[in-house]
Formats: structure tokens, sequence, C-alpha cells
């Protein structure tokens, strides 16, 4: 592929690398969720924010791109526990405090948030340190500063947003409360969504058209798949109802195949495009792990989600 994606999207320069998002379990463990929370792009990314954009106490991305669409927000919507926002002030010459280090506890054990004016590649953020507490009510927080002194601000409640002042000042105001936005179409999260179910081994889902020719490259991979046994493998066409079994006999696809929902059509076209050709990948759970478009990386993907895949 050249230097466009499919559609004419604008490709990486190093070619394209998916974007990772990764979401703490209660646990202490992590899980990658960029396909399913909504982070998943194709644009060639330059520079990424993680703020509080909308003062709710959760973090917003924003990520500034090389091409079209140069800018995108990623409003955090989804459900999340409890968190507070730490702002430093100190009395030196270094106000933000900058290269001070945080230090929360909580039952869970001590974290430790460095205060940086710059995150990543071209990226500079606001001083500020945002904790998540999970179920936590409140965490015992300490400040190391600049010069060496370290202060205990005490016990500090979840749900806040506070300024600690060098010398052991401290005020709060509250988060602000979420503000109703018009629901966006979601991706089907679980399989049962698209017409599967739930039986122990992970299903690749295929949105496919007849006329779409990298579709066509991609049906001996899911041949392949759905003969070994270990994947169930199903196809959404975008033809109608009566129309779909003929069109997929035309790409050779000889798994189950059903019309595309518009429930599902409608989260996989960004801008009223139906992007071409795309797998939804699921895990053996039945939750949705990846959302593989442009077919060049459907093998890792696969493998990558069931490390038995051919």
């Amino acid at each position: 592929m050249g230097p466009h994606g499919w559609g004419g999207r604008s490709q990486s320069f190093s070619g394209w690398e998916p974007k990772k998002l990764w979401l703490q379990r209660p646990d202490g463990s992590f899980q990658e969720s960029a396909w399913s929370d909504g982070f998943d792009s194709r644009a060639d990314g330059r520079a990424l924010v993680a703020l509080d954009l909308d003062g709710d106490g959760d973090q917003d991305l924003l990520m500034l791109n090389r091409a079209a669409p140069r800018l995108q927000l990623f409003v955090n919507e989804g459900p999340s526990g409890r968190a507070m926002e730490l702002r430093l002030r100190a009395t030196g010459s270094h106000r933000e405090a900058s290269n001070a280090t945080v230090r929360v506890r909580t039952s869970a054990g001590t974290r430790a948030f460095p205060v940086l004016l710059t995150r990543g590649y071209l990226s500079s953020v606001e001083p500020v340190v945002h904790v998540g507490l999970g179920t936590e009510e409140a965490a015992e927080v300490e400040v190391t500063w600049r010069e060496g002194l370290t202060e205990s601000f005490g016990a500090l409640r979840s749900g806040q947003r506070w300024t600690l002042v060098e010398g052991g000042a401290k005020s709060a105001e509250p988060f602000r409360a979420s503000v109703p936005r018009a629901a966006a179409p979601k991706l089907p999260l679980r399989v049962e969504q698209v017409g599967g179910a739930v039986n122990g081994h992970p299903t690749a889902v295929q949105v496919f058209a007849s006329w779409c020719k990298p579709c066509r490259e991609e049906v001996p991979v899911l041949t392949a798949l759905a003969k070994q046994g270990t994947w169930n493998v199903r196809g959404l066409g975008a033809h109608t109802a009566e129309q779909v079994e003929a069109e997929a006999g035309k790409l050779g696809i000889r798994y189950p195949v059903a019309a595309l929902p518009e429930e599902v059509a409608e989260p996989l076209s960004p801008r009223g495009e139906l992007t071409l050709p795309t797998v939804l990948l699921y895990d053996a759970s039945g939750r949705l792990a990846r959302v593989v478009r442009g077919g060049e990386h459907l093998p890792a993907a696969l493998a990558e989600v069931h490390p038995a895949a051919p």
C-alpha cells in the first residue's frame, strides 16, 4: 500500500501503527482497550495530551495529527471510579513546582507521581497530577518539593480538585457535574450484538461487500480459521438480506453470513463512510478485542487475540 490508506486516508510515515490505550483493572493489572473504548484512529498522531478538559473528574484525550483531521478530541464518557486532581504551588522561583514528586497512599499501596510540564513527544500539559482512586473515598498525600523538602498534606477527599501550597496550605473545589451529551453510535462490544455466541472460542466477524477487493484477499485467511475449528467465523455483508448470500459467494465466502445491521454499520462509518475491509475480533469471553481496518494487519491481530491463529 502506498502513502495513503484505503479511501485516501493518510498513513503514518512509518506504516500504520495502531493506537494503544491501557485500562487498569481493580487488581492492578492492565488490559489494552483502544479498540473497544473508541480510541481506534488511523490518523497519524504527532502529539497527545491527557487532561480533564471538561472538569468532570476524568481525563479526556486531545490528539494532534500530521494530516486531517488535525485535532481529535476523545471525551471520556465511560463509567469511572473516584479520583482527585492535585495542583501544586511552590513558594520559590519555580512556582508551578515542576519536578516535584507527589506520593499518594491508599489501602492498595503507595504511588508516586512526578509533576511534569511535558509528557510525550511535542506535548505540553498543565502541571497537575490526576489520581484515580477506584473505590477509595480519600488518600494520604505528601509532596517532595524541588528543593528536597517533604510535606504531608494529610488525608484528602476524592472528587475534589486540590491546590497544595508549599508550607502546608491547601484548598479544594469539587469536580463539575458531567454534562449529558447526545448519544454517539457505540461499537458492538459484545459478540452477541453481531449475531455471534459465546462458546469458549474467539470470533472473527468480517464486514464485507462484493465489490471490495481487499475483502476478497481476507477470505482465505478467515476460511482457514473456520476450518481449524478454534475460531468462530462469520460475515456481515453491506448488502440486503436477500442479496447477501449471493454476494458473499462472489468472494468465495463459505462461512455463515448475514446482512450488516444498521446499528453495527453506523459506528463503523466515521464521517458517514463505511471503512472496508474491517474485521471485528472478539475474545473467547465474547468481548470486542480488536477492530482491524485495512486488511494488511489481520494475521498479526489474529495471533494477538488468540496465539494459536495461523
